[in-house]
């Protein structure tokens, strides 16, 4: 499933829209009801089977004649702004381009796919832009039936013409090369009609029918002439009305749109006005929003949580609410991450001593208000992360590897690095790594057979400086000299494309049902590739064979054995400082909205953005409380 973020939070979310919110279970593609042969000239699709969703390994939850969503409010108010404050930057309009700072908040309300995902499912699609979906019998081809009534914000109709535009734009340069690998085993994409299109399969992939319905839709009249980036033209329920680059976007509820009354659709993209403000740093973006600058704070630092969000307005007047929103998504894999190219990253034990000098329990404590867990695996809260030492299973599938993987992965376990051990002993252990990896600390810095442990670690402006200050000290004690470069969020964005950095802040989002994303993350192919998510430049032939495994496992148990195969091979691969995790969503909002009070087990925050509405009652009331400086109702 695919996703990808750029994170304002000093780091990167590389991660596969649905996949960082959905997940899979079971054996076998299925669909509502499905007996027919596909051929080129496929017949109408009968009306039983319209609008049925189509399941990874399972049975789809909603049957075809649903009305809503079970954790949408149906009969939520139209109507309000909602003004959402964001750190860093946006200068493209068009949350696919290659190049620029991009908004990708705007990708599920500006542009639609063919399929939309529930959210209280692990990983099942129904039809959106689509009408159904119609998988061979061989699993090597599928129909989409579009609907006929569909159309971009223009008034333009969508046709089956978009969707091969689509498909071919994605596999461009126009966009970044995580699509062309995502997508890399659809064959073919043809117009069999002004509705109809058919994906050919290169070759069986249980989850390649679902991600052939993620496809981003474009309308062909409008971005074959060019100029991609500047604009944002889809079939979704917002229009692009203003855009300041640098400043805020905002987006229009579009009056006319087409989608409004499927069920899919019911009890969501509730305000007529969406406005995204952007804000430089942390503490400017803490001041504007006690201002009432915007509505909501998705809060990814636990000082902000802990310590500036605090006052009257927040305990005594109520004005301000915070919650913390449980999830049940995967929390992927989070950590300072090494530019393998480099020479002196080249030495798993070096690798090793860097890590053992960051001293998770006390920035947890000191600096996280105890707020975090930390992570020990790529694929961390989910029952596909490897643990401990490997299974029998696990041993059975990695003993054929062990040419190319580190005898670390079969015989220590998952987290084994410094865990429980005091920082002094830790940096003792550090010392120790270095010396057998040749190096030797003189005029205060190691040397050794990739040269001297200095370098530079790439950051934007923002909150890691201070946890990373603690990290630069204790490396320091072991001869390892590190300096922080700072640089504005495009800079940061394009030197990280490009592989210009030595350490850096990286996340991998990843989810229940790994796949065709995991090629960019870790495949050799990839490692040279710029724009790529092999940011680590990662060349190593088992985890290859192994990304190879996970995609094309055949049934649930077989996908998480391979996954945790996967994890336990990265893992000793050390190819980054492993961070933390929170388990739930902190969120911080001006008290004139309502959400639904069951809230889906997969979701991203702009999906709760997208269940909220403005109620008129609340807002009343917190107006007229500040009027007379007296608590909110």
């Amino acid at each position: 499933m695919l996703f990808k973020s750029r994170s304002s939070q000093s780091s990167w979310t590389a991660t596969p829209v649905s996949k960082l919110i959905q997940s899979a279970t079971t054996a076998l593609i299925s669909f509502a009801a499905l007996t027919t042969n596909i051929s080129a000239a496929a017949p109408s699709v009968p009306a039983a089977e319209r609008d049925a969703g189509i399941a990874m390994r399972a049975v789809p939850k909603y049957k075809p004649d649903f009305k809503v969503f079970d954790y949408a409010n149906r009969d939520a108010p139209k109507g309000g702004t909602l003004v959402i404050g964001m750190e860093g930057g946006v200068d493209t309009a068009n949350p696919f381009a290659i190049k620029g700072d991009t908004s990708l908040d705007i990708q599920g309300l500006v542009f639609q796919e063919l399929g939309e995902a529930s959210l209280d499912e692990p990983f099942t699609r129904y039809p959106s832009v689509a009408e159904s979906f119609l998988v061979a019998p061989d699993q090597l081809s599928m129909i989409v039936q579009l609907r006929q009534d569909a159309k971009f914000s223009d008034g333009k109709a969508l046709t089956a013409d978009d969707v091969v535009f689509s498909f071919h734009t994605f596999h461009s340069s126009k966009v970044a090369p995580f699509y062309k690998s995502y997508w890399a085993d659809i064959k073919a994409v043809q117009a069999i009609d002004k509705h109809k299109v058919k994906f050919t399969f290169v070759k069986e992939n249980p989850e390649l029918a679902l991600i052939c319905t993620e496809l981003p839709i474009l309308p062909q009249h409008v971005y074959a002439k060019g100029d991609f980036a500047t604009q944002a033209i889809g079939s979704g329920p917002y229009k692009l009305k203003d855009f300041r680059p640098g400043a805020s976007l905002t987006l229009a509820r579009n009056p006319d749109w087409w989608g409004k009354d499927l069920p899919i659709n019911r009890g969501r993209f509730n305000f007529d006005t969406i406005v995204i403000k952007y804000y430089k740093d942390s503490t400017a973006m803490v001041e504007a929003f006690k201002r009432g600058d915007f509505d909501i704070y998705d809060v990814r630092m636990a000082k902000v949580w802990a310590k500036d969000l605090v006052g009257p307005k927040f305990e005594q007047l109520k004005y301000i609410k915070k919650e913390l929103l449980p999830s049940r998504n995967t929390q992927g894999g989070q950590g300072f991450l090494f530019n393998l190219r480099l020479p002196i990253f080249q030495d798993v034990r070096v690798r090793q001593a860097l890590a053992l000098a960051f001293d998770f329990p006390w920035s947890n404590k000191n600096l996280f208000y105890d707020q975090y867990a930390q992570n020990e695996s790529f694929f961390q809260n989910t029952p596909l992360a490897a643990k401990g030492l490997p299974t029998p299973e696990e041993l059975a599938v990695l003993a054929p590897l062990k040419a190319d993987l580190p005898e670390d992965v079969y015989s220590k376990p998952m987290g084994w690095l410094g865990k429980g051990v005091p920082i002094t002993d830790r940096l003792r252990q550090a010392m120790q790594l270095l010396k057998a990896a040749g190096y030797v600390v003189k005029d205060g810095v190691a040397q050794g057979p990739g040269g001297k442990l200095e370098f530079k670690f790439l950051l934007q402006p923002g909150g890691l400086q201070r946890v990373i200050e603690p990290y630069i000290q204790n490396l320091r004690k072991i001869g390892v000299n590190i300096t922080i470069e700072e640089k504005e969020q495009s800079i940061y964005i394009k030197r990280l494309d490009q592989r210009e950095f030595d350490m850096t802040s990286v996340i991998f989002g990843q989810s229940q049902s790994p796949g065709n994303e995991q090629r960019t993350y870790w495949a050799s192919a990839s490692a040279d590739e710029q724009y790529s998510r092999n940011y680590a430049g990662l060349k190593n032939k088992a985890i290859d064979v192994l990304v190879d495994k996970v995609i094309y496992a055949k049934s649930r148990d077989e996908l998480e054995l391979m996954t945790r195969c996967l994890d336990r091979a990265l893992y000793h691969q050390h190819l980054l400082v492993h961070n933390w995790h929170s388990p739930n969503f902190r969120l911080a909002y001006w008290h004139k909205f309502g959400h639904p009070e069951k809230l889906p087990d997969y979701y991203a925050v702009r999906q709760f953005y997208e269940l909220m509405w403005f109620d008129q009652v609340k807002a009343a009331q917190l107006s007229q409380a500040q009027s007379k400086g007296a608590p909110a109702p």
